[in-house]
Parts: structure tokens; C-alpha cells; sequence
């Protein structure tokens, strides 16, 4: 039986007031619906792992007609949305994600990076603060506030931000190399490779500090 059949014959039965038995096809109705959103899910995420996003975006309005408040879902879809250049429409979905979780770090992030890409650091600005209240040593926000700052000219604070988040960062030395460039464009390679030894005289473990130095000292491509 169609969830809509379910739905419309639980309609009748309450008008007629047979409850019990309104009851029963509600119930009916309700786990219908649980079903085609788990199968709807499931292809939703099939078209987004190939990159199929307008597919995706058919299967994820579909799961938001059942549950229009579904957060992951909403993620989704901003996401796809993003990937397409439908800004706005992500802008959309990650605003309501926020109106029901207001700090919620997906939501947030995705628009910071919506606004960095649109250059309106202002708006970037607003939303990586609010992330950084509740997660201070998120290192990925770190660094895309050092981004906006420098942007924005305030290349002292950048550097001190930038510094902030390879203090943090993971084990990435993609992720170590893309911020330590930065850092040489704003200060020179002169003034990086020291950072890089006063890293290691505070650890000498710390093998992000060992690497760069080693890039910075060796790689005459990162001369500015």
C-alpha cells in the first residue's frame, strides 16, 4: 500500500470515527513514510558520490517534504546546491539549518567559505567567529580567518592566525605547506624559516615544524 492510500484510508476512518482502527493505518502510514525516506536517502547519496548532484537534489527535496527540518539532509543539499553555484539556494538551506541549531559548525563553515569565495569577508568574518566561541581550536577556521584578514589587509593579525593553526593543525603537510605559504607572501621566506626553528626549540618533536623548515630551506620555488 502507497503512503498516500495509507494516509487518505486512516483519513476516512477517522472522519468516521473509527479511531482504533484510524489508529492502526496512521501507524501504517507513519512507517511508509520511514521507509521511503531511509530508500530515498540511499539514492540521494548514490548521485552525490558521483558527483550527480541535480539527481541528488531530486532525491534530497523529496526526504524534506517528510521531514523539513532533517539537518543532515539540509546539509546535503546546501552542499549540492554549493557545488552547482546555486549560492543562494545553499545560503538558504544552511540559514534554516541555523535557525533550528544555531551553532551548528557545518552550517556555519559552508557559508564562511560561500562568503570567502564571494569576497565578502565581512559576512565570512561573522560566521567564523561564531565557530571559533564554541570550537577555539578548530585549526581549519583558524585558518580561513587568517585568509579573510589578509585579505582584508590586516596582515599582522593573518600571521598571527596562520601561526595559531600550524600550532594545531593535523599530520597534513599538504594542509601545513598551503598555510606556511601564506605566511611567506605576507612576511618572506627570511622571516619564515625562523618561525619554523623557534617551533622546533619549543618542540623538537614537532615534525609539521621539521617539514616546513625542510621545504622553506631546500625549495628555492618558494622564494618571493
Amino acid at each position: 500500500m502507497s503512503s498516500i492510500s495509507s494516509f487518505q484510508q486512516a483519513y476516512e476512518e477517522y472522519s468516521k470515527q473509527n479511531f482504533q482502527k484510524s489508529y492502526s493505518l496512521f501507524d501504517e502510514y507513519l512507517e511508509t513514510l520511514r521507509q521511503d525516506s531511509v530508500m530515498l536517502q540511499e539514492r540521494d547519496m548514490i548521485f552525490i558520490n558521483l558527483e550527480k548532484y541535480e539527481e541528488a537534489l531530486i532525491y534530497l527535496d523529496k526526504i524534506l517534504i517528510i521531514n523539513p527540518d532533517d539537518i543532515e539532509i539540509l546539509i546535503r543539499k546546501g552542499k549540492s546546491c554549493e557545488a552547482l553555484g546555486k549560492t543562494e539556494h545553499a545560503i538558504e538551506c544552511f540559514n534554516h539549518i541555523l535557525s533550528i541549531q544555531s551553532s551548528n559548525v557545518d552550517a556555519l563553515r559552508s557559508k564562511a567559505i560561500i562568503f570567502i569565495n564571494q569576497e565578502k569577508y565581512e559576512d565570512a568574518m561573522t560566521n567564523l567567529d561564531q565557530i571559533l566561541l564554541t570550537n577555539p581550536n578548530d585549526f581549519e577556521i583558524m585558518y580561513f580567518k587568517g585568509i579573510v584578514l589578509e585579505q582584508q589587509g590586516q596582515h599582522a593579525q593573518a600571521v598571527n592566525y596562520y601561526l595559531k593553526s600550524l600550532k594545531i593543525t593535523s599530520n597534513d603537510i599538504s594542509v601545513l605547506q598551503s598555510i606556511s605559504l601564506h605566511i611567506v607572501h605576507l612576511l618572506g621566506k627570511e622571516y619564515a624559516v625562523p618561525i619554523f626553528k623557534s617551533l622546533i626549540e619549543n618542540d623538537p618533536n614537532d615534525i609539521l615544524a621539521q617539514n616546513g623548515l625542510k621545504t622553506f630551506s631546500a625549495n628555492p620555488i618558494y622564494d618571493y
